[in-house]
């Protein structure tokens, strides 16, 4: 590929992808004649533009690659013209399926839904890929599994279809480490889609903030060295326009229209919070009306209930959306949760925030005393769940049992 960008004297000293593991992905994706790529359900910046760098790097090595995504159609740089995608919620599953198949910010079938599930699973597992940074409970394929930071590149046992760093801010910068491992140098098309991904998904978990246009870095990001070096990185070799272009698009906050205004504002009008005062919730109802005119669950409205788990977390006394009462019954709050339906796949979700690991130990004690097959995981601080139904009484019930659990847990 053309060399643009990344300064080869530029080295990570945590978390390097194992070169042996590094050149065994590389060998099986470059053997084969054809590549979907897949994204995960309600497809984010991360898992979509991690999917353009690999299409871009398949394609330049005579790989035909697809990429299969969902609801994406919003997410910086979605080009059909030099794509090709087929989006799950509008197409069928491609009838010429490819010779492999690569997941991408996903490791298990649970984050993937209807045809595109079925569409996975007809490939044989030894031909299924996996890069993700999220904790799976049942992995698709054989997979390595990295839970802390080395300052070397860790040991492995075997080299495995599946690659998963859980120290890792995003997909993309897993891949940042890949292509590094390998020696290869990114474009600038690249790089440009790694620090979209980075920047929206290091802005989900609060590792930085978005203000006036700009990236500002939190104590999180700062004392996460791991994070830090391959931000830093790819930041830099971003410039100062892209990032302006890029940072204005994720900053879909500033251009909300009239009822999704008046939507956001409701969110915080009606902040319940818990018994023993450390879980803060919000609830939309089935059949919210307001709720459904603004499009339900789509990119627009996840980062608004994103905006304001994080706000509430934090309950800054200057923050103009939380009032002085509100904020007398906040200093103890530790998790943030909103629950919401997703009309799409006729679920009842919940995204949560917390600190520390408390989102993590709510959904445990859930799943081992009310639901004991709940549908939930994620990061220890951001994690969410589903229940396959719309039904009022069901849903109510659903939110309780996860209300009990934050108040249950000796926190």
């Amino acid at each position: 590929m053309q060399v643009e960008n990344i300064n080869s004297k530029l080295s990570f000293t945590a978390n390097k992808m194992p070169k042996a593991q590094a050149e065994y992905f590389n060998k099986r994706l470059l053997s084969s004649d054809s590549v979907d790529i897949f994204c995960h359900i309600a497809t984010d910046e991360d898992s979509f533009n991690s999917a353009k760098i690999m299409y871009d790097y398949l394609k330049a090595n005579g790989v035909k690659p697809r990429i299969l995504c969902n609801n994406a159609k919003e997410n910086y740089g979605f080009n059909e013209e030099k794509y090709d995608i087929v989006d799950f919620s509008k197409s069928p599953a491609p009838k010429n399926k490819a010779q492999r198949a690569l997941c991408i910010d996903f490791s298990e079938s649970t984050r993937i839904r209807g045809r595109a599930v079925k569409y996975l699973h007809s490939f044989p597992q030894s031909d299924i890929f996996c890069i993700d940074h999220h904790h799976p409970e049942h992995p698709i394929s054989d997979s390595n599994i990295i839970n802390k930071s080395y300052k070397k590149a860790p040991r492995l046992k075997s080299i495995k279809n599946g690659y998963i760093d859980t120290t890792a801010r995003s997909a993309a910068s897993i891949l940042v480490r890949f292509f590094k491992a390998l020696n290869i140098h990114l474009s600038t098309s690249q790089i440009n889609s790694a620090f979209c991904a980075m920047v929206d998904d290091m802005n989900k978990a609060n590792f930085i903030n978005i203000q006036n246009g700009r990236i500002v870095k939190t104590p999180k990001l700062i004392n996460d060295k791991n994070a830090d070096e391959v931000f830093e990185m790819v930041s830099s070799q971003t410039n100062d326009d892209k990032q302006s272009e890029i940072i204005s698009h994720l900053d879909v906050l500033a251009h909300l229209n009239e009822k999704e205004r008046k939507f956001r504002q409701n969110l915080f009008n009606n902040i319940h919070i818990s018994d023993n005062k450390k879980f803060a919730y919000a609830v939309i109802k089935p059949n919210d009306e307001l709720w459904r005119e603004i499009g339900g669950d789509n990119s627009i409205t996840s980062k608004i209930l994103r905006d304001f788990r994080l706000r509430v977390l934090a309950h800054n006394p200057q923050d103009k959306f939380i009032n002085d009462e509100q904020l007398k019954n906040m200093q103890e709050v530790a998790a943030v949760a909103v629950f919401y339906p997703d009309y799409k796949t006729d679920r009842y979700r919940i995204s949560i925030h917390s600190n520390k690991d408390y989102a993590m130990k709510i959904i445990e004690y859930n799943k081992v005393h009310y639901n004991t097959d709940l549908t939930a995981g994620g990061h220890e601080d951001r994690a969410g769940g589903s229940i396959h139904s719309l039904d009022e009484s069901v849903c109510s019930k659903w939110v309780n049992d996860f209300i009990l659990s934050a108040q249950n847990i000796n926190y």
